[in-house]
């Protein structure tokens, strides 16, 4: 059960898209949630802005230390390097599928939806995907929505890179709270 004390992870590696970023992060500091970015090497990760490098931003953890249990739910911003770079990172499969497989908010956007394919966690759910992965997470066992630009299913939200808003995040928020009212037996 998530827990909304717990802080909830940012999945950021360099070329991240800077704006969904911090649309996130404000949005989750207007509403009062505690947040951690988590990244490939900890210290500082430098986002993508327009067609260009942009700011460096704090880590708060290593990817090869976080735990799932540590945190209320997982966000993953696009950004088709970020998204390359985590790929790469044996830990990705193994943070992402420990949120989806214990039933954790999940909020995946753009190319980040990817991700789910490398944690081998795509194949039977529904999701909403850029066209340039669509056809991988096809082929992974997924049902690919191309024309739905958000897909909830379960504790799983996934959105193409035009759906990145704030309406995301809110929507991300209210899965924890919905995950913290009590379940009848």
């Amino acid at each position: 059960m998530a827990d909304e004390k717990l802080p909830i992870a940012i999945l950021a590696a360099a070329g991240f898209a800077e704006t969904t970023f911090t649309d996130i992060q404000k949005t989750l500091l207007a509403k009062g949630r505690a947040m951690k970015v988590i990244s490939p090497d900890g210290g500082l990760v430098q986002g993508w802005h327009a067609d260009a490098w942009g700011h460096h931003f704090m880590a708060d953890e290593a990817i090869g230390d976080a735990l799932a249990a540590d945190y209320s739910g997982l966000i993953i911003p696009d950004g088709a390097n970020s998204a390359k770079t985590l790929t790469e990172n044996p830990h990705t499969k193994r943070l992402i599928a420990a949120f989806v497989n214990a039933e954790e908010p999940v909020l995946a956007i753009g190319e980040a939806v990817g991700l789910l394919v490398t944690a081998e966690v795509a194949a039977g759910r529904r999701v909403a995907a850029d066209p340039g992965i669509g056809e991988d997470l096809s082929r992974a066992g997924a049902e690919w929505a191309p024309d739905d630009a958000i897909v909830t299913e379960g504790k799983l939200i996934t959105a193409t890179s035009e759906a990145a808003d704030n309406s995301l995040t809110d929507a991300f928020l209210t899965l924890i709270d919905e995950s913290q009212v009590p379940q009848a037996a």
